[in-house]
């Protein structure tokens, strides 16, 4: 008769610290319905195939929206969630950054056409998203430099769109 009893007591005590692990503070979502818009601005932007300025001004709209969110987040998960964003917002970038180099850099060469230029700035880019490049000579001078795809960009806007639907997945928006 002594274990029925202990078993009930350890099932009790197990019960009770699960409802109070799980009674932690959620995510006021009020506070994410801005930055949630302008996150699907800027979706919505490329999507549409808005020009660069555009997706460039939602973009930084998005920016100014987590900066104003991170003195806001009081819990965990909601410091989690703005982390979350401010990962979008770095993918967003990246994109924006090989976009503009799409633009400027053919008016240089044109064997660059449909091509992007490596610089420096693009690099680590390159890195993180381990983007094959093939190396090119400039003749005049015995250079090699290095280009990538420009469906390279279509690769870094699929990971923006992972990345929301991880962000839904979090606040079932």
């Amino acid at each position: 008769m002594e274990k029925p009893k202990y078993l009930l007591a350890m099932l009790f005590i197990v019960c009770f610290l699960n409802g109070a692990c799980s009674s932690e503070p959620g995510i006021d979502k009020d506070k994410f319905k801005k930055i949630n818009a302008a996150a699907q601005g800027v979706k919505a932007s490329i999507d549409a195939g808005a020009s660069y300025q555009q997706v460039a001004d939602r973009i930084q709209e998005l920016s100014m929206r987590i900066a104003d969110l991170k003195e806001q987040t009081t819990t965990r998960r909601e410091k989690d969630l703005a982390q979350a964003y401010s990962d979008l917002l770095t993918i967003y970038r990246d994109g924006l950054l090989l976009w503009r180099y799409r633009l400027e850099f053919p008016l240089f060469d044109s064997r660059l056409k449909g091509r992007i230029y490596v610089g420096q700035d693009v690099e680590r880019i390159v890195l993180k998203y381990r983007f094959k490049t093939q190396s090119h000579i400039y003749e005049p001078t015995g250079q090699y430099w290095k280009s990538i795809g420009e469906n390279s960009i279509q690769k870094i806007w699929e990971d923006a769109d992972f990345q929301l639907k991880a962000i839904y997945n979090i606040t079932n928006y």
